[in-house]
């Protein structure tokens, strides 16, 4: 019995340099706001889910402003609860930005043919022959806000996650492009006045 107490003590002794109790630290990025709930609560809202942050008071003056971006180093606070629970508690480590910076997303040309529509929240989109979801962005022209619209042309894609209603990607129609262009000509002729 004494025997197996010893190794056993010698057995975790000798695992215990590998063990990390360290909490991993992580980045988030997103804006920071203010909620009126339980006399005021500042939250950073991040793309998909919001975070409450626990620092020093220096590093949450800088952080409370709202509609400040940020980009913080941060990590779990274990063992915290807030009074709002609005988000997920993370004990901020560094600021390490506090600037949005300009993002220019990727556009490509695309041949996209499809049937325009609509979702309950708003959104027109048309769904194209190859099954993808393309959100157009508005203002929509009018020429594509019928549902059942045929939609066939060459368009501009951006990235979906640029879009606002969680399509697979996004179109971008100007009025400068030269079919647009003659849509306008011929509603201004038909123009009564």
């Amino acid at each position: 019995m004494k025997q197996s107490l010893v190794f056993l003590i010698a057995l975790f002794f000798s695992a215990a340099p590998n063990l990390s109790f360290a909490q991993e630290e992580f980045t988030i990025a997103g804006i920071m706001q203010h909620s009126d709930l339980e006399g005021g609560c500042w939250y950073l809202q991040a793309k998909d889910q919001k975070y409450e942050l626990t620092a020093s008071p220096e590093i949450l003056q800088t952080c409370h402003v709202v509609g400040r971006p940020l980009t913080l180093r941060v990590r779990q606070a274990k063992m915290m609860a807030s009074i709002c629970m609005i988000g997920h508690m993370v004990e901020v480590i560094v600021v390490i930005d506090s600037v949005l910076h300009p993002h220019n997303p990727a556009v490509t040309d695309k041949v996209v043919k499809g049937i325009v529509h609509k979702t309950k929240a708003g959104c027109w989109y048309v769904l194209a022959t190859d099954k993808l979801r393309y959100e157009l962005q508005m203002p929509v022209p009018k020429k594509f806000m019928r549902i059942g619209a045929r939609y066939n042309r060459l368009s501009k894609v951006i990235p979906g996650s640029e879009g606002e209603c969680s399509m697979d990607n996004v179109i971008y129609i100007s009025m400068l492009e030269p079919d647009m262009q003659k849509i306008e000509a011929k509603e201004k002729k038909s123009d009564p006045r």
